[in-house]
Order: structure tokens, then sequence, then C-alpha cells
């Protein structure tokens, strides 16, 4: 619908992963040469990990879109909770050959089979099993022993184990040791940096045909990286429901009150890409300065601008902060309390208290001066 609006020739936010727009930032970089680097080695495991939708099948696919045809036979499974025979039957059958019927001895032989002509023909084969994290252990061990087709001591599979960080865990334990011991490099990949989900943004609307110059100011953009948290899969349906509002409402530029209102909307959702711990931290932030502003639009705006200065992330352990970051920050208007002197911690959320309460100090002093 809103493709035409902003004359763009694609959906720049699509759920499914695109190659040919793929957004390179440090952590897929280095994730994507771990890969290329796993390649050129020509054994060993790879193993990527991420939270839910930060980028680990995007680069995948970037990876074997960009593979030589004519030297790699790369294929990709999906997993879900399967056992030993099943996933070789599934192996087996991703890379065409005959799965169904056969004991699992016959399908390993017809396997390795496949692999030893592969190398006769000088081509490289590579498996690369997406949410690895659904296998249970004794169907992961076999993974590593498909690793055991040789010939003249050169492995004939090459093996990307990519999956949430839940796999991790796995890979720690015991019986994990021998796979372990063959992982030649491992990435795991967070979400993106504030200014990377800025970069991300745009980049996707400009590869998607937009030319009209900029479409979302900074702070719009940094809103939608605290409400996404900056993971890209939530960035993308978010994104998608802004400029779907902004065709409704006839809108060529958002400010962070557009960001504010979509999200307002996608709040109750189940489905809801957003934070909406953040979005009703936010929520309750403004209304406050709304109440304490009496209606000063532009002094609402200037203090909203502050609002990342007294928020802390919660994906950090807890709502404290160094004693000696705090005599430094913006938000301590004073000297740190000396009850708080012989601790190592200051807790954040008095902090925060202490400055609403200036702040409330302040605009009340301004309309004393007022009125008199």
């Amino acid at each position: 619908m809103y493709k035409e609006y902003y004359n763009l020739h694609r959906n720049p936010f699509q759920m499914t992963p695109d190659p040919s727009i793929f957004f390179a930032s440090t952590g897929h970089k280095r994730a994507l040469s771990y890969l290329q680097y796993g390649l050129s080695q020509g054994e060993g495991f790879i193993v990527i990990t991420g939270d839910v939708g930060t980028g680990k099948t995007t680069i995948v696919k970037n990876l074997i879109a960009g593979l030589d045809r004519q030297t790699y036979i790369a294929k990709e499974l999906v997993t879900t909770q399967l056992g030993e025979h099943d996933l070789i039957e599934m192996i087996c059958e991703s890379f065409e050959l005959i799965s169904k019927g056969l004991t699992k001895a016959a399908l390993l032989n017809q396997f390795k089979s496949f692999l030893t002509s592969a190398n006769k023909l000088g081509r490289r084969v590579v498996l690369v099993v997406d949410e690895i994290q659904n296998l249970p252990v004794k169907t992961v061990e076999e993974l590593r022993m498909l690793s055991n087709f040789q010939v003249n001591n050169k492995p004939l599979i090459q093996s990307f184990l990519v999956g949430q960080k839940e796999f991790i865990n796995t890979l720690k334990s015991d019986s994990m040791e021998q796979l372990r011991q063959r992982v030649i490099a491992s990435c795991h990949l967070g979400p993106l940096k504030p200014d990377e989900t800025q970069f991300y943004i745009n980049y996707r609307l400009v590869e998607s045909g937009w030319d009209g110059g900029e479409l979302i100011d900074k702070q719009a953009m940094a809103l939608i990286h605290e409400l996404t948290d900056g993971v890209p899969r939530r960035i993308n349906v978010f994104c998608d429901r802004i400029l779907l509002f902004g065709y409704l409402e006839e809108i060529r530029f958002f400010t962070k009150e557009h960001i504010k209102q979509v999200s307002d909307e996608l709040a109750d959702e189940i489905t809801s890409p957003i934070n909406v711990k953040k979005h009703e931290e936010i929520d309750s932030y403004m209304s406050k300065l709304q109440k304490t502003y009496a209606n000063k639009t532009d002094s609402v705006e200037g203090a909203i601008e502050d609002y990342s200065a007294i928020t802390i992330d919660d994906t950090e352990e807890p709502y404290l902060i160094p004693q000696e970051n705090l005599q430094e920050d913006i938000i301590s208007p004073k000297p740190v309390n000396s009850d708080f002197v012989d601790t190592e911690f200051v807790d954040i959320e008095e902090t925060i208290k202490d400055f609403e309460s200036r702040v409330e100090q302040e605009i009340q002093a301004y309309k004393n001066s007022l009125e008199k």
C-alpha cells in the first residue's frame, strides 16, 4: 500500500531475509568473516549464535548466495526436535538423495558415497544447520560423526551451526567435548547499537528506492531503537507499521511524536514488535512532563530528548551504576550524597527521583518569577 506513496520498488522492511539488501553491522561483519574463514579452512565447525531476530539467518543466506555454484554444493537445513535417524534422513533429502524407507546405516552409506563423488569432481559440500538449539544432544552428536567422513585426512563435508543463545549451554555440556574441539570459530550476534539502527533503517529505505532525503529524524530514530531494543526483525515490523501509518496519514517526514503514536497503537497487540515495558516507561515519563511543564510544548520536547539520559538498559545487572561514574554523569546535579560514600554502588531510582524533584522545583520557581 505505501510503496507507491513513498516511490519504493519493494518493501524495505519485509520479514523474509533478503541477501540483496544485507546490512552489515559490526557484529554481522564479524560473523560473516568467521563463516568465510571457515570456508577457507575447509574443516571444522563454525558456530553462530544470537538472540531471536538478530539476523543469523540473513547472514547464512548472504553467505550461500555468494558461493560459486561450480565449487560448492551448499544446503541449508532448518531443524526441529529431530532424532538421529530423522536428522540423517532430512540431510539426505536436502541434498536430493533417496531418503524414505531406508535404515540409518543405509542412509549414512548413501550420503558417504555422495560426498566421495562430489570430492572426485572437485566440489565441496557445505551443510548449514539453522535453529540448532532445537536438536537434542544425541542428534547434534550425529553431525560430528558426519565430519569423520574423510579422504586423505581431508573432511568431505563442512558444517555451520546456527542458532539461538541456548545452544551455547548445549555446547558447554560435558558430552559435547569432542564437538567443541572441532569448532574453529564461534560468534554471538547481539542487537544493533543506536547509530547502527539509524544506518540500518536508512540503508534499507535507500536500497528499496527511497530518494526523498531524510524521512525519519534522529530523535525518532532514537525512539525506534529504544522501543525495539535494536533487534533487526523487530525494527522491520515496527518500521513497516510506521510507513503504513505514514501512508494513511499522508506523512512525508516522521518525528518522535509520530513514532509514539504508532507505538501506542501497537502496545496492546499480542505480536507487538516493541518492548512494551520500554513503551510504558516512556509513556509514563512523557505524561509526567506534560503535567510538570503545564502545556509548555517547547519545554516538554526539550525534556523528552533527555529521556535516554535517565534510563538504564534493563539487560544490565541491576538498576545500579558505579559511584565513580555517577559523579561525572550529566544527571547528577550535585556531588554524590555522603550517605553513599562507603558503598560501591548508588541506587539509580533514587537519583532519578532527585532529578525529577529538582525539575519540578525549577519549574515552580520559573512560574513564581512570572507572577511577580
